[in-house]
């Protein structure tokens, strides 16, 4: 999966997910972190998930990459609900998500 943000700063990007993701029930379960050159989706509730985002900068803008998953035994059955929500606020923050 790559997603792709017209935005060249990922600090930037990790601020308006967060910004996005406001007091709703989701943002105490989900966090975006940017940890050096990676941002890190995690998942707390019943265990821990995490997604891990290579991020390059292009000329018009910044792409994270998939590159490594775990997914906590409890979240699997979920995992189609909560991607898809986590989907929704990543596209309202800009972003624009492809398969790869």
């Amino acid at each position: 999966m790559n997603i792709h943000f017209k935005d060249t700063d990922p600090n930037s990007i990790i601020n308006k997910l967060k910004e996005v993701m406001g007091d709703r029930a989701l943002s105490k379960m989900v966090s975006f972190d940017l940890a050096g050159n990676e941002m890190v989706v995690t998942i707390s509730k019943l265990g821990t998930s995490s997604l891990h985002f290579n991020c390059t900068k292009l000329s018009d803008g910044c792409k994270f990459e998939l590159t490594k998953e775990k997914i906590a035994l409890a979240h699997k059955p979920l995992k189609s609900e909560v991607t898809s929500k986590i989907y929704k606020v990543i596209e309202k923050a800009g972003g624009v998500i492809k398969d790869a």
